[in-house]
Order: C-alpha cells, then sequence, then structure tokens
C-alpha cells in the first residue's frame, strides 16, 4: 500500500508535536487485606514520545467493557503505536491521564488517545 504521507513529514513538523508522554502499564499485587493495588511503571518503548495535546470538553467514549466514560483530553501522539492500549495511563508535563480509547489515523502515521485526568 502506498502511503499519501512521507514518511518523514512527522519529523519535519517538531512544533507540530511540542510535547512529550511517557505510557505506563501496571502490575497488580494484592496487600494484606486482598484488595488489589496497582504498581506503575513506563513501558520502555513508549517513553517520551512527541505529542500534542488539547482539552476536549467532555466527550463520552463508550469503553471495551461497555462502561461509559467521559475524556477531557485527547493526546495526539507522532507515530503508530499499536501496543498502547486502554488499560494503560500516559504521564505529560507531571499530569496523568487514564487512556479511554485508542485510535491509529488511516495513514498509519499517528496514534490519538481520547483521555481523562487522574485525580
Amino acid at each position: 500500500m502506498v502511503s499519501l504521507i512521507h514518511p518523514k513529514l512527522l519529523e519535519s513538523l517538531p512544533n507540530h508535536y511540542p510535547n512529550t508522554v511517557t505510557i505506563q502499564q501496571y502490575t497488580a499485587t494484592q496487600n494484606t487485606y486482598g484488595e488489589e493495588v496497582k504498581t506503575w511503571a513506563a513501558v520502555v518503548t513508549l517513553r517520551n514520545l512527541p505529542c500534542a495535546i488539547s482539552a476536549e470538553g467532555g466527550q463520552e467514549v463508550q469503553r471495551a467493557d461497555g462502561t461509559i466514560a467521559i475524556s477531557s483530553h485527547r493526546i495526539a501522539i507522532a507515530g503508530r503505536y499499536e501496543a498502547i492500549t486502554p488499560k494503560m495511563r500516559a504521564v505529560s508535563g507531571g499530569i496523568t491521564y487514564d487512556i479511554l480509547s485508542v485510535e491509529q489515523d488511516s495513514q498509519g502515521m499517528t496514534t490519538s488517545l481520547a483521555c481523562k485526568v487522574v485525580t
């Protein structure tokens, strides 16, 4: 398949992706009461990815498990990252975001995350 977008296009647009984001995943353990405790750690291959973050204003997102969540932010990442899933979270500029959904563009060049801020 021939791409309409040159592979080096994203490299030539550094101001379009002014932030970086690190994706984290958790390991679940149990505390002494048998409750699940999540320990979050950065995914080595998903650190410091160039991105742009924007506020969405509250868009409903239906998750795979059927729950509906309100997305407050969208993180556009320069590059295709199929390993990112809604069970992960994103950290940028000291702010942590729960990932609600992940989308790839039709040309396979960017990844978009619908997120909400973790409070």
